[in-house]
Order: C-alpha cells, then sequence, then structure tokens
C-alpha cells in the first residue's frame, strides 16, 4: 500500500511539473497586419476606453496574442454559429484558442463598432486558461493602428 502511495505521489508530481504556465499580455498596440476590420477583446474587467487588449484579430484568417512578451500568431482554423454565439478556432506557437463570443449591442452606423462579450479559452500543452471577455468588432474603413 505504501508503494502504491508512493507512486501515486511521484507521478502526479510529474505531472505537475511537466504543466507549463502562461499569462496573456496586453497589447501596446494593434498590430499592422490587422486593417480595417477587426475583433478586439480585452478581461471583462478592463475598460474597453483604456485599449488594452488581450487578443485582436482580423475577419479573415489572423490573430494575435502576447505571452511573456512575444507576439504569437495565430489562424483561424474554422468558426460556425451556435444560437446567437459565435465560436472560432485559432492556433499557432503551440497554442489553441477558443473564442465564443455574442453581440450585445449593435453600432447603428456602418462604420461603428459592435460590443461583444463571450469567453475565451487557451491551452498549450497541460495548460489551460479559461475567462469572460469583452471586446468590439467591426470595419472602420481605415487602418487600426492604436
Amino acid at each position: 500500500m505504501n508503494k502504491l502511495l508512493v507512486l501515486v505521489f511521484i507521478f502526479s508530481a510529474g505531472l505537475k511539473a511537466n504543466a507549463q504556465s502562461f499569462k496573456l499580455d496586453y497589447f501596446s498596440k494593434v498590430p499592422a497586419a490587422i486593417k480595417d476590420c477587426s475583433a478586439l477583446y480585452t478581461y471583462d474587467t478592463t475598460a474597453l476606453k483604456k485599449k488594452k487588449y488581450i487578443i485582436v484579430a482580423d475577419f479573415q484568417n489572423l490573430a494575435f496574442i502576447t505571452v511573456a512578451g512575444k507576439k504569437i500568431s495565430l489562424t483561424l482554423g474554422d468558426t460556425k454559429t451556435e444560437g446567437k454565439n459565435n465560436i472560432s478556432n485559432y492556433s499557432g506557437g503551440g497554442y489553441n484558442v477558443v473564442l465564443n463570443t455574442h453581440s450585445t449591442k449593435t453600432s447603428a452606423s456602418a462604420s461603428g463598432k459592435d460590443q461583444e462579450e463571450g469567453t475565451m479559452m487557451i491551452t498549450k500543452g497541460n495548460s489551460k486558461l479559461s475567462f469572460k471577455i469583452h471586446g468590439e468588432s467591426g470595419c472602420t474603413g481605415k487602418g487600426e493602428q492604436n
């Protein structure tokens, strides 16, 4: 019995040692590759007017996150709609990101931005982060370099 407990302890300690930990950084400005149309999200506890985004995406196939000061390029794998939710799956740099969002306020102007909220789940190896997000999406007709 004692040998079994020791083996379980060693095995679980090994799993914890292999799990990678990471934290998303804010973008200081939107990457130049994101032009005209964009989706910009941050933690639900961060005001949008601060323009501190944790993930930025275009409306085609590109998104970015920043981890430990390094910009990670993500490619859209697929997207689907379930009810009022849009679910987008991205991957790149060893990360998998799932955005599950829905519109909370639609802009009345053609050049305005819609307000959105939802969840973001990121996995890398054995590590998984999941949290609530909110943001804005739409097309401005001009570059979005903030």
